[in-house]
């Protein structure tokens, strides 16, 4: 618990900016696949049944301020825009080519797509979520979680030697519209190479 307690004071007394935390909505009803989903990626999930979730990426304060997700269930607000959307987004609308467009787009470069990442202490870590999310996943996050592209170094569509990247997609939680779904880089740097 003390190196715990040694992270926690070395978020508090440091004095640069770092990512404080972002914060996702999920649908009415799914705030246990949440839980699910980011235990699944690694994450320590918190739910004390409070209006948010918190969600901790790795070594964060005792608070659970910093290096930190969050999770709500949606406004009605927002609840019923994203309902529209889904209704507009069914046929033949140019809204739904479009989305088309940019579903193909992220398929091809999800690098260059709106995302967010963690990283993960190694490549081996990486590699092992990656397994337990194509073998072992929780059956109500099947068709509900998408690993959408691996780029290991030397790999077509690699951009550097010494970072392992994985993008999956799920509709699960979003820290925008939960109809578009949310895109998240996992990713692993390979130091001194």
């Amino acid at each position: 618990m003390a190196n715990l307690d040694e992270q926690a004071q070395g978020f508090l007394s440091y004095k640069g900016r770092l990512l404080n935390h972002l914060e996702m909505v999920y649908r009415p009803g799914e705030r246990h696949l949440v839980n699910k989903l980011f235990t699944a990626l690694g994450c320590t999930v918190t739910d004390t049944g409070h209006t948010h979730m918190g969600i901790a990426v790795g070594a964060t304060d005792k608070f659970g301020l910093n290096n930190a997700l969050y999770a709500s269930e949606v406004t009605p607000e927002q609840w019923a825009l994203e309902l529209q959307l889904q209704k507009a987004l069914e046929g033949g609308s140019a809204l739904a080519a479009a989305y088309a467009g940019y579903e193909e787009k992220f398929r091809l470069h999800p690098q260059l797509t709106s995302h967010f990442g963690i990283r993960y202490p190694s490549f081996e870590a990486l590699e092992k979520t990656l397994a337990h999310l194509e073998k072992d996943l929780d059956p109500e996050l099947v068709g509900r979680v998408h690993i959408k592209g691996v780029f290991r170094p030397g790999d077509r569509g690699s951009y550097t030697d010494f970072i392992m990247q994985a993008f999956i997609k799920t509709d699960i939680a979003a820290s925008g519209l939960i109809t578009f779904g949310q895109h998240i880089e996992l990713q692993a740097q390979r130091i001194g190479d």
